[in-house]
């Protein structure tokens, strides 16, 4: 044998397989037929009675045939055809259609079609007469005419006295041999059966253990051992899986420009792997498809105890996705055609999808059957579903609202004693008392001590600084602050910035031990929260000073006198954006007197305060919270220096609020104890609880009555919240709500992209609400898409994020600024002013429990009462007793899982439709409901009803398509050729009789895959040989059973690409068997670039299973394309079987396998093996069998010639042998 050299060589392309018939004309009623009857048939068509310039297009006949111009179309060339030159608008005097042209993907689907044949259905010419034509379908007698409707007959058996002690699958089979004149093959050597139903059952080689002990094992029941030792291995799922895989488009991004991902669709991948290691019963795993977010008690994890069933639902959503569909109404109508396309195929064996646009051609599926269908897919709701392994989510949720409940009842079951003694008028006057400077002997002294701090003339000294806000101190010679006044010497310092965004920061001073009663400052800028020059001390804010939103630096002076001799730090502060966000700073000397006549004074210490309060009869921690509220920029003592203005301005808001909910439309309306009627919610955070707990959420210490809050519980807890379907009739839907970090949408005719692209639907929706401390008005703005459907969408993924809903209204018109709502039940009432507001607050508390009990509690007192509480103004007698409590609540808060979600459909709206004329959402038909096929009996009903319909008795198809399938993956053809079509253009069963036992017994047999694959595997006519039986003459064979279809031997098969891929990766000892987890990233070669690329992933795919690699779909594997693994676009029960170069040049040069075999090849050598040991080893790893002498003589000569040509018997002689076998047909087929 010559010397092979392999050389690593990529590769560059992969020639195109086109598209088989079958292929080709699912492309053409799904891409063209639906443009063509939108767009031309109106004008070009025997049913409209048309035929503008003579040309017809309602059949490729006529098409040919063209009008006054020619032929409309070249075969093969749409170069040359006269209707792409139409579409493109390239003639001005010839347009077509004239009233607006096509979207380039329509116009590219149409070349497409063209170059590759412009395939059409054998169907006839319509005729003129489109009533008597239209008139023609029967939906009755097409049912009553076609086998697949027809119900399953248990054959008789036995067939015949000779094949009386066989299996009922085998005497079927023979049956069918004995009428055409054919004996069965012999049976299949021992490690051939072994090496086939290893590969069959798991999609791995049988290893050399595994090998000896099936060949030692001389019992009757060697072969049963064998297969129950598969059927339970944790590889049979995953080998399963996949092949479901190929049913439902599995994919991991949408395709399209962008390639966007979906969301965890490796959730849906584990799913399947433990359905059918479970081997959950099909019609459960068809119910759990259809509707498992429907199930009353759906199937929970062994382990986890997380909703299983929910998570097939899915599948529904692996479908392409485009981020900016120009017409939503058409980009809906094409993605439920490919939802209704996958599930007819999976599960009924039904082309569905070709009655969208008409009746069926050929089936019994009227075009209202598709448009009923569609109906739930049009009421339906996509959603990510929070998973609750073991149900700990729910657990903690339960255990936090018992314990909030419980503080709750603490407070109200006395309501006398909730509060202490003292009124909150008096900590209001101690806290003033505490915080205000007694100083007041002011006077002018040049001669006074003054030890300066720093005067930032040569920088910033040991002063740090933080973030980006303070530059540098020599100011005055720049552009930009020659507006600053006040300011001493040439240098300050500054956070100002053109682009304040850009600009935030602090700049800190070193640790100061206080000497001196006063600090005086100069001090310019804005009034903002987050802005100023601050006091701290143990490391608390203690107080701050701002500019008066002014250029001009003013005078400021702090008395410290309760701080002396104590350590503090001074911090400038710029973290806000806007007008006035910055501040200004300079000149901080120390003194015994103050620059003003009014000194401010900071919060004192703690023990200052504790004593004062000892003294007084105060709580000493309520005090003290009393005092840090009067140092914040809004407090109430700011308030009722200022109320005369604040009522006037809150006044004005509420009757903008008032004119505005005159003049729009109520849609829903929330409480804290139900969700409106139609909404529907999924996880934790939005489950109503009621008012009568104390939320774990301090700013909303008491629940509202009438909002609905996510973060009654905290805010780990995670869902979302879903609106009925609606009709788009407003320009706004506007929400009222406190949210922070919410995701809010409206999903708009069911497009869920808009999260990866605003691009066409920009406004409808709000990535991150924020809406601070106060409720806000948030702005949907649907105004393009009026006339559509829609439902809202609210989602909250817990860790930092809430949503507290009070309404949501439709209205043609925005509004403006909210009223506030903390401060309203002060602002609406005329009695309150500055004299009187202390006392206000002692009215307020008295009693106040007795009505928060009853639910008596407006929203107003509700906001104002859980603003007195967060800022600590409350003195309740039992604090410590609320602290306990909450305490035990947070600890159990804390150990909530993270989160985990799965992609699945949700429960929404039952939804009347309507037909859509010729395919087009924009020509309504007859209204229609959810409900069966018309040929399946047509109920009405759920989602869930239909699952269940689709299993019953009476149906079948269920049972035929799927034994079907099983049958198909072990003798590479079902019984039924084409599996995912079972209607007149599929093909008939060869065995008719053979397809209803296997239907009945799945049946029977409580609907157990594993149990009729166990039949299957262990009947005579899976153990044949793959040569002929000698008594069968050749000439016979050819004329009775030319392509094997009566099973007279075992069919040979190649490999899937899976198997290919790990087997070769468990040869090399590479291979990593771990079960389950995210997919690992595609390895992508130089040449796979493109828009929507993701991360690199490892050559060998980190040694996992194939079925672990993330498919990617603009992005799929070349490896993996190269031997068929079908491209996610649409159903696939029956993979290709190409044999072209490409798959030769991947074994010869992909790094993958190069790499591979070289770690064969050192495995080999460390092994210590002899020569012909080693070699044996090696061909019987890779191929399952022993090498012939001949064979043996070969390898050994081609060793030899290796080892010369690298110098000796390296780990690459052995990697070049192992690279033979791995190309061998040996390896690469099952006989």
């Amino acid at each position: 044998m010559p010397f092979i050299k392999p050389q690593f060589i990529f590769l560059f392309a992969l020639p195109l397989l086109g598209f088989a018939v079958d292929e080709k004309l699912e492309y053409f009623e799904s891409k063209i037929r639906p443009v063509l009857a939108e767009k031309c048939f109106e004008c070009h068509s025997a049913q409209s009675g048309k035929t503008k310039g003579g040309l017809r297009l309602d059949h490729i006949e006529v098409i040919l045939k063209g009008g006054d111009s020619g032929p409309a179309l070249t075969v093969g060339d749409s170069n040359n055809s006269l209707l792409v030159e139409a579409i493109h608008y390239q003639d001005p005097d010839f347009h077509m259609p004239p009233k607006g042209k096509l979207p380039q993907d329509v116009i590219s689907d149409l070349e497409k079609w063209i170059n590759e044949g412009a395939a059409w259905p054998d169907e006839p010419v319509p005729s003129f007469s489109s009533k008597a034509e239209r008139s023609s379908f029967n939906l009755a007698k097409r049912k009553k005419e076609h086998w697949s409707w027809q119900p399953i007959t248990p054959p008789t058996i036995p067939v015949s006295e000779s094949t009386a002690n066989l299996h009922p699958i085998d005497q079927l089979i023979r049956e069918k041999l004995a009428h055409a004149g054919l004996l069965p093959s012999k049976s299949a050597d021992k490690r051939t059966w072994l090496r086939r139903v290893t590969f069959d059952l798991t999609g791995l080689p049988p290893t050399l253990p595994e090998i000896e002990n099936f060949l030692l094992d001389n019992s009757e029941n060697s072969y049963q051992t064998v297969v129950a030792r598969l059927l339970e291995s944790p590889h049979y799922g995953e080998k399963w899986a996949r092949h479901w895989m190929d049913l439902v488009r599995y994919a991991e991004t949408c395709g399209h420009e962008f390639d966007y991902p979906l969301e965890h669709p490796h959730e849906y991948r584990d799913y399947l792997i433990r359905a059918f290691n479970q081997d959950l019963p099909y019609d459960q795993f068809l119910v759990e498809h259809v509707a498992g977010d429907l199930m009353t008690s759906p199937r929970l994890n062994d382990e986890e105890k997380f909703n299983e069933s929910i998570i097939g639902t899915g599948f529904w959503y692996f479908h392409e996705a485009v981020h900016a569909p120009t017409d939503p109404k058409v980009d809906n109508a094409d993605r439920m055609e490919n939802q209704l396309d996958v599930f007819g195929k999976t599960f009924l064996g039904l082309t569905i999808g070709c009655a969208r646009c008409h009746d069926h051609k050929f089936d019994a599926i009227s075009e209202k059957d598709y448009y009923s269908l569609a109906s739930y897919m049009q009421g339906s709701t996509r959603q990510e579903y929070p998973l609750d392994a073991g149900g700990k989510r729910k657990e903690i949720a339960e255990e936090i609202e018992a314990l909030c409940r419980t503080a709750f009842s603490s407070l109200s079951t006395n309501h006398e004693s909730a509060y202490s003694s003292t009124p909150l008028s008096k900590y209001w006057e101690a806290a003033s008392h505490l915080t205000k400077s007694v100083y007041s002997d002011t006077r002018e002294d040049s001669n006074q001590t003054r030890d300066t701090l720093i005067d930032f003339e040569n920088g910033f000294g040991e002063w740090k600084i933080k973030g980006k806000a303070f530059a540098n101190t020599n100011l005055r010679s720049l552009k930009d602050f020659q507006s600053v006044q006040g300011y001493l010497g040439s240098g300050w310092a500054s956070s100002y910035s053109k682009d304040p965004k850009k600009s935030s920061g602090s700049l800190i001073s070193p640790t100061i031990k206080i000497k001196h009663r006063f600090l005086n400052f100069l001090v310019g800028g804005g009034q903002f929260v987050e802005v100023g020059v601050e006091l701290w001390a143990a490391g608390e804010r203690v107080l701050v000073s701002r500019g008066e939103n002014s250029d001009k630096l003013v005078q400021k002076s702090w008395d410290l006198e309760d701080y002396y001799e104590k350590e503090v730090e001074i911090r400038i502060v710029d973290n806000a954006t806007g007008r006035w966000a910055h501040v200004h700073a300079d000149q901080f000397e120390f003194s015994e007197l103050p620059f003003n006549d009014k000194p401010e004074k900071p919060v004192p210490p703690f023990s200052v305060i504790q004593s004062y309060a000892q003294t007084n009869n105060f709580n000493a921690h309520t005090l003290r919270s009393w005092c840090m509220h009067f140092n914040k920029i809004d407090n109430l003592r700011a308030l009722s220096q200022k109320l005369k203005s604040a009522k006037s301005s809150h006044i004005g808001l509420v009757k903008a609020e008032e004119n505005f909910i005159k003049n729009s439309h109520s849609f829903a309306n929330f409480s804290s104890s139900q969700i409106p009627t139609g909404w529907k919610i999924t996880g934790e955070a939005f489950k109503p609880r009621g008012h009568q707990l104390l939320s774990l959420n301090s700013p909303s210490f008491l629940p509202d009555l009438n909002v609905l809050s996510s973060n009654v519980l905290g805010n780990r807890r995670v869902g979302n919240l879903r609106s009925p379907h609606f009709k788009i009739d407003h320009d706004h839907v506007l929400i009222k709500a406190k949210s922070k970090k919410t995701f809010i949408r409206l999903v708009i005719d069911n497009y869920h992209m808009v999260k990866y692209s605003g691009l066409l639907f920009g406004g409808t929706s709000i990535k991150e609400a924020n809406s601070g401390d106060e409720f806000k008005w948030f702005t949907l703005s649907p105004r393009k898409y009026k006339g559509h459907w829609a439902y809202l969408e609210f989602v909250d993924r817990g860790t930092d994020s809430f949503i507290k809903i009070d309404q949501v209204r439709f209205a043609d018109s925005g509004i403006g600024q909210t009223p506030d709502t903390k401060f309203a039940l002060i602002l609406n009432d005329d009695e309150v002013n500055e004299s009187n507001f202390p006392q206000y607050l002692d009215a307020f508390l008295e009693n106040s429990f007795n009505r928060i009990d009853a639910g008596e509690f407006s929203t107003n007192e509700i906001s104002f009462f859980n603003y007195l509480y967060t800022e600590g103004l409350i003195p309740f007698k039992n604090q410590s007793r609320l602290d306990e409590i909450v305490g035990k609540a947070q600890a159990a808060d804390s150990k909530t899982p993270r989160e985990r979600y799965v992609l699945a459909m949700g429960e929404g709206s039952r939804f009347s439709g309507n037909v859509y004329v010729r395919g087009s959402p924009h020509n309504l038909g007859a209204s229609v409901e959810g409900r069966n096929l018309t040929a399946l009996g047509g109920q009405s009903g759920t989602r869930l009803d239909l699952a269940k319909q689709l299993t019953s008795a009476d149906n079948p198809l269920v049972s035929r398509v799927m034994a079907n399938r099983i049958w198909l993956q072990f003798f590479g053809r079902g019984l039924v050729p084409t599996p995912d079509d079972f209607g007149p253009m599929g093909q008939e069963p060869s065995h008719p009789k053979l397809l209803d036992w296997l239907a009945t017994d799945f049946r029977e047999n409580n609907w157990s895959i594993k149990s009729l694959i166990r039949k299957i595997v262990l009947s005579q006519t899976y153990r044949q040989s793959s040569t002929l039986n000698p008594a069968n003459e050749q000439q016979k064979v050819t004329l009775a059973d030319p392509q094997n279809i009566l099973l007279h031997k075992m069919p040979i098969r190649r490999l899937q690409a899976e198997a290919i891929r790990d087997s070769i990766l468990s040869f090399s000892g590479r291979i990593d068997k771990k079960l389950f987890g995210p997919s690992v990233p595609i390895y992508k070669t130089a040449f796979m670039t493109g828009r929507g690329g993701k991360k690199n992933g490892p050559l060998d795919g980190a040694g996992r299973r194939s079925i672990y690699g993330s498919v990617y779909r603009n992005f799929l594997s070349p490896f993996m394309l190269a031997f068929d693994q079908p491209a996610p676009f649409g159903t696939k029960g029956r993979r290709s079987v190409s044999n072209v170069p490409a798959q030769s040049l991947a074994l010869l040069n992909d790094p993958f396998i190069i790499g591979q075999c070289k770690l064969m090849g050192k495995n080999t050598v460390n092994a210590q093996k002899t020569q012909t040991e080693a070699l044996n080893t090696l061909y019987e790893t890779i191929t399952g069998k022993l090498p012939g002498s001949d064979v043996q003589q070969k390898l050994l000569s081609f060793l030899s010639t290796q080892s010369k040509a690298h110098g000796g018997k390296s780990e690459q002689v052995w990697s070049d042998l192992a690279h033979v076998l791995v190309n061998s047909k040996s390896f690469l087929f099952l006989n």
